[in-house]
């Protein structure tokens, strides 16, 4: 995915529940090319970049992140270390970047006073001043919300973050704080479809191993 997403559970509250929902997210310019899907039940997660639909997609379930690919016919499903060694097949940038994005440190985030409707939701701007793990100060305006899907899919999203980067997120603190959910993250992404429509739990079943990884991964460095 193009953008670090953020997240977790409240701190003031009893944790949430995850339940089940859908969702579309693209980059600031709201470019189609730019989308990637997202559909969970409970904490089971798949993302895909339809851009990249022929090269695979994304899982998260019981805790651990996999690649489902296809070669020579056949699906062929990567752990968490072969998927950042294949990272470029599966949608490029998107997913190599996942951990450049993430805060090192956040200075303030203070709401403006100003509302903005995102994906038909209505958030509350806020600026947030933050420090990135380049050392970079940064200032964005954010879109966040209390709706219960939008902090929902703050924190499925997040849990597949923290798997790919083994990194927490400082802003994701202050939102656990509270209570919000992230609809706009400056130009880096926002949501543009959003539902707690349940998905098919077919699509988020991880296919028996049908191909070599052995061989994916050396075509792959060929």
């Amino acid at each position: 995915m193009r953008r670090s997403l953020l997240a977790a559970c409240l701190l003031c509250m009893s944790p949430m529940v995850l339940a089940d929902g859908q969702a579309t997210l693209v980059d600031g310019s709201g470019d189609p090319d730019s989308a990637v899907t997202a559909r969970w039940i409970g904490d089971q997660l798949r993302l895909d970049f339809p851009r990249h639909a022929a090269k695979g997609y994304l899982l998260l379930r019981d805790g651990k992140g996999y690649a489902v690919t296809n070669f020579g016919g056949q699906p062929v499903v990567l752990g968490i270390r072969d998927l950042q060694s294949i990272a470029g097949q599966l949608g490029g940038q998107d997913m190599s970047q996942l951990g450049s994005y993430q805060a090192q440190q956040v200075l303030a985030l203070e709401p403006t006073g100003s509302t903005e409707s995102v994906a038909g939701i209505e958030g509350d701007v806020y600026r947030l001043d933050w420090i990135n793990r380049d050392g970079d100060r940064r200032q964005d305006s954010l879109v966040l919300s209390q709706r219960g899907e939008v902090r929902e899919l703050l924190l499925v999203v997040d849990r597949y973050q923290r798997i790919m980067t083994g990194q927490p997120d400082p802003v994701a603190a202050q939102l656990e704080q509270r209570g919000l959910g992230i609809l706009r993250f400056g130009d880096k992404f926002q949501v543009s479809q959003l539902t707690s429509t349940p998905p098919d739990a077919a699509a988020l079943a991880l296919p028996a191993q049908g191909g070599n990884v052995s061989d994916l991964l050396r075509s792959v460095i060929q």
